[in-house]
């Protein structure tokens, strides 16, 4: 049995597998959802301005990578929102296997990288991203970064002005969809390919001119991402510091077994034994740099189990969540996992090739389960017609505050032109009720802080703010909401009862306005499509190029009268 020597089988699992889940919506309950659409709404309202006036009293955009969310805004004008992100998503999901296909070619032949892009699919971790936790800016640039690192290895080996601009442009796209990721997986991620190509027996000249190229395919990914989303590290070098949030992928893993079900085996399952078995099967200078990759990334992943994210990132450590480095070390330990997969199917030996399919059917039922089970604390969605109606029915010009929606909180922000102070984007607000609280949503301050301080000192400024409606399903809110001097007006279908607060007065006009486009702006609503647009441009160009060149002279006497099939890695 073989399962090929290209990323086609991984694509159609892909499509088989993911197809459904993303038709039957199973991406819609996740975590992040609303948060990415309703930043994607802001572009559909105001595309070049960058200030948001609907959450935090008022934020700049320019505070998260804009890709993502402006290609959720376009497709939403056919497709709705809900359309939008599962077209995207599952655009990503089937893309996914191709770029592990490349970047596996840099460490294992094609047939084990052919096995690799097939585990890919049912990675754990994926699914986790996906489903689970709605991070779709995450998997998009993960997968422009796989691509990425394996076009930086042929440029570095063959060189040429296309390769050079489709570094540009994926590089521009991957930092325009998440910023993070680049920033933290480029990184060791470039040390270790590149250190295949860097650390070969050479001649003088042949090492020196991969090492120009290196440095040259280096400085054009930073220079790329310095530019393409330029704001951002304005906005960022002029960040107000905040009280550091909980979150469960800091915590001690060996004392927190909840913890460590979900960031550990939840994002690996069985693909560490895998890894350790194809690392057994072939040990050389390219399989040891991707097995120090995946083991780097890894033990960062473990978070606040080891000190090791402290000594890296210093106090801001706390900032960072975990989740994201054991999803990259798992991808990192993929091209191994294509050894052992390869192996355990090609072999006559029946028993091999039963435990090579088992694994991957453990792979699919467990990361399909892993899901689905951390989707299942999650509230169905709520119908938020009656609250939405009730705001714009003349009563927008007050801001609002929900407490006990949860995710719908999110969903309902987008729904509405009237503003509040809470929001689910955290780092962006500049609120100092919000910055010193260490809290996440007000919409849930009495799961964040049981004692109630943080809830009283924020509606003790309710006429400040100009909250004027409360929108609450939890009636542990109400003795708050009565102190602070609210009211309440009854109750809206789905049990929801609206306090209001009399003596608020109307938010000024200006506060409510979205930003203006400037110079900023219009940079900031365009480089990201241009990088995307360029690097499809040089991709073509290159795909052209590979297919069309003439025929050398060797060749046709050769009998070679098919052009050979590109990809987006060394051949």
């Amino acid at each position: 049995m073989r399962l090929g020597r290209g990323p086609m089988l991984g694509v159609w699992l892909a499509l088989c597998v993911h197809g459904p889940l993303v038709a039957a919506g199973l991406y819609r309950h996740s975590a992040d959802i609303a948060t990415h659409i309703f930043l994607a709404d802001h572009y559909r309202r105001s595309w070049f301005g960058l200030w948001e006036p609907r959450w935090f009293g008022g934020f700049s955009v320019s505070s998260y990578p804009p890709l993502v969310h402006q290609l959720l805004a376009l497709f939403s004008i056919p497709f709705g929102y809900d359309g939008a992100f599962a077209t995207l998503l599952l655009a990503t999901l089937i893309a996914l296997p191709v770029a592990v296909f490349s970047f596996a070619k840099i460490f294992v032949p094609p047939a084990a990288a052919s096995a690799a892009a097939v585990v890919a699919v049912v990675l754990p971790g994926v699914a986790l991203a996906g489903y689970a936790y709605g991070q779709l800016p995450t998997a998009v640039s993960l997968t422009l970064t796989l691509f990425l690192v394996a076009e930086c290895v042929r440029f570095v080996e063959r060189g040429g002005r296309f390769a050079l601009g489709l570094i540009a442009g994926l590089a521009g796209m991957a930092f325009a969809a998440h910023h993070a990721t680049p920033l933290l997986f480029m990184p060791p991620a470039l040390l270790a390919s590149l250190s295949t190509v860097l650390l070969v027996d050479a001649d003088r000249e042949a090492r020196g001119r991969r090492l120009r190229r290196a440095v040259i395919a280096v400085a054009t990914c930073l220079i790329a991402g310095v530019v393409v989303i330029a704001p951002f590290w304005l906005w960022a070098g002029a960040g107000l510091h905040q009280a550091f949030i909980p979150h469960n992928s800091r915590t001690n893993f060996l004392v927190d077994g909840s913890a460590q079900s979900l960031f550990v085996w939840g994002e690996y399952g069985v693909v560490p034994a895998l890894a350790v078995f194809g690392l057994w099967r072939r040990i050389d200078r390219r399989t040891v740099a991707v097995a120090l990759l995946a083991g780097f990334l890894g033990v960062i992943g473990l978070g606040g189990t080891t000190a090791i994210p402290a000594l890296l990132f210093g106090p801001q450590w706390q900032w960072l969540t975990y989740d994201r480095f054991a999803l990259w070390a798992a991808v990192a330990l993929l091209p191994l996992a294509g050894i052992a997969l390869n192996h355990l199917v090609s072999v006559r030996f029946a028993p091999s090739r039963a435990l090579g399919i088992a694994a991957l059917i453990l792979l699919l039922a467990y990361s399909g389960a892993n899901a689905v089970m951390s989707l299942s604390s999650s509230a169905a969605s709520r119908d938020l017609r009656p609250i939405v109606e009730y705001l714009n029915a003349g009563r927008s010009q007050w801001r609002y505050q929900t407490f006990g929606l949860g995710n719908d909180a999110t969903a309902l922000a987008y729904q509405t032109p009237a503003t509040t102070i809470d929001g689910s984007y955290y780092s962006a607000r500049r609120l100092p009720e919000l910055t010193g609280s260490g809290i996440g949503n007000l919409d849930a301050a009495l799961w964040w802080d049981p004692s109630g301080r943080v809830l009283r000192r924020v509606l003790a400024r309710a006429n400040f703010y100009s909250i004027r409606w409360a929108f609450v399903r939890e009636p542990d809110y109400d003795p708050y909401l009565a102190e602070a001097g609210f009211a309440s007006r009854g109750m809206l279908p789905g049990a929801i009862e609206v306090w209001e607060n009399p003596a608020a007065p109307p938010v000024a006009a200006e506060a409510s306005r979205f930003g203006a486009p400037d110079v900023a702006g219009i940079l900031w609503g365009s480089l990201p499509l241009a990088f995307a647009i360029l690097a499809l441009a040089f991709a073509f160009a290159t795909y052209w190029r590979l297919a069309y060149r003439p025929m050398s002279a060797r060749q046709r006497v050769a009998g070679f009268a098919s052009p050979p099939i590109p990809s987006l890695a060394r051949d």
